[in-house]
């Protein structure tokens, strides 16, 4: 039995889920942008890495800037991201199909909020 097949068997015969989760769940959603200069982020931020260089999203939260105004476009460009684009892959997907009905607790920093969009009616 591989490890799939394992967690698949444990979660069908758990009573309830506890999920604990992070930046490696949007990672494994395709949405690389938080630490990296993968396409998705330079799609979005070319103009702050070509000028910056910094590669990722946290990087540039501490990055001094030339100008306020600089600034503000990162962080409002950064907040489309984080709040407009879906998963790249079915990841969240697969966990809510996998999880089913069965009552659930996440303990995620739900950075980009996915878990939120994903599970509306659970406190993430």
């Amino acid at each position: 039995m591989n490890k799939i097949d394992e967690l698949v068997n444990h979660v069908k015969k758990a009573d309830a889920i506890i999920v604990g989760a992070g930046s490696g769940m949007s990672n494994a959603a395709g949405m690389a942008f938080w630490y990296s200069a993968s396409p998705l982020f330079i799609k979005h931020m070319k103009y702050f890495y070509d000028k910056y260089h910094f590669e990722g999203i946290f990087n540039g939260f501490y990055t001094q800037f030339n100008s306020k105004e600089e600034h503000r476009a990162f962080m409002l460009e950064s907040l489309k991201m984080i709040l407009k684009i879906s998963p790249q892959k079915l990841t969240y997907e697969y966990l809510k199909q996998l999880i089913g009905d069965k009552p659930v607790h996440f303990v995620t920093t739900n950075q980009d909020t996915l878990f939120k969009k994903f599970f509306p009616r659970v406190n993430c």
